[in-house]
């Protein structure tokens, strides 16, 4: 599609309101993304520890030496979505599979490509929100496919870039002793004409199949991270 950066990255200039749970439901027309693109950003940085004099901070360490001096494994994260249309058509856009999806048609979203490196551009979904009269509900998901043990420890964040307004940030960690390896992000829901976006931030030890039967989306899962079949 012509003017879409399917390579623009995590930095633009926009102004930037954080998201948590406690806001609750924020109407999409208000922030400036019921119509045009809504882009989705995660952007990640690697392993990383809190310390201080009682104050948590995060610092990041880098990736340790194996034999012959050569560097670990890098984090890898992964973006995606479950999505289901007014006419009950439910499916995933994501890496595992090649379901990158499509932005002039169904199912209206694209996932630009897989980022394995964590670079500065990171991983992004175009939402055509000028289609959204097919969206019943879209739910965005970062999966944890390597470098790390634990997905809120890696400084992941998720940004969404309305096609005016301000830039929404999500940041991808918590304070718990069990491990994440995927997140329910970022609920997009219809409720009557008007969407509305919710902040879900619910954290799992599986993968996309744990997340499915969270929300009762009803898709088949083979066996192994990111498998399905529709």
């Amino acid at each position: 599609m012509s003017g879409i950066d399917w390579n623009s990255g995590g930095q633009a200039p926009f102004n930037r309101l954080g998201l948590n749970a406690a806001v609750g439901d924020i109407p999409l027309s208000r922030i400036g993304a019921a119509s045009g693109t809504l882009r989705v950003n995660l952007r990640w940085s690697g392993p990383e520890e809190a310390g201080g004099r009682g104050r948590p901070f995060r610092r990041r360490i880098e990736p340790a030496m194996g034999a012959g001096g050569a560097a670990g494994p890098k984090v890898d994260l992964d973006l995606g979505c479950l999505y289901q249309f007014t006419d009950g058509q439910r499916g995933v856009v994501q890496a595992a599979g090649q379901r990158n999806g499509d932005f002039a048609r169904p199912p209206y979203i694209r996932l630009d490509r897989d980022d394995r490196t964590g670079s500065s551009t990171g991983e992004n979904l175009f939402v055509n929100m000028d289609h959204s009269g097919h969206f019943q509900r879209v739910l965005i998901f970062v999966l944890l496919a390597g470098g790390s043990d634990d997905l809120t420890k890696v400084g992941a964040t998720l940004t969404l870039y309305p096609s005016s307004g301000p830039a929404l940030s999500l940041n991808l960690d918590r304070q718990s002793t069990s491990k994440a390896r995927s997140c329910a992000a970022v609920m997009i829901q219809r409720g009557g004409a008007e969407f509305a976006l919710r902040t879900e931030s619910k954290f799992f030890p599986g993968y996309q199949s744990e997340i499915d039967a969270a929300y009762g989306w009803g898709l088949h899962w083979a066996p192994g991270p990111g498998k399905v079949r529709i």
